[in-house]
């Protein structure tokens, strides 16, 4: 059985809380707070499969950090740590 989007969601919550909880300096847990609020605001969404989430918000992060005008040197730590958490989770 797939696993839904809320279950995935779910997962990397808990993955980067764990993160948040035992970072040493404050942009790690900007980083971390930054991602868990999106994924907060996108956990509702319908549908099923790892790959097909990360996917979707893979899309999501990238106009979200565009259209909140992230700087360039935040937007790549950011994603940094997605693909890290995203891997791991």
């Amino acid at each position: 059985m797939a696993i839904t989007f809320a279950e995935r969601a779910d997962q990397l919550c808990d993955r980067l809380r764990d993160m948040e909880h035992h970072a040493e300096e404050g942009d790690q847990l900007f980083y971390c707070a930054y991602l868990l609020g999106l994924l907060g605001l996108h956990s509702s969404v319908e549908g099923e499969g790892r790959d097909e989430f990360d996917h979707a918000f893979t899309e999501i992060l990238q106009d979200t950090l565009e259209a909140e005008g992230v700087t360039d040197g935040d937007q790549e730590s950011i994603k940094v740590l997605w693909e890290s958490v995203r891997l791991a989770a």
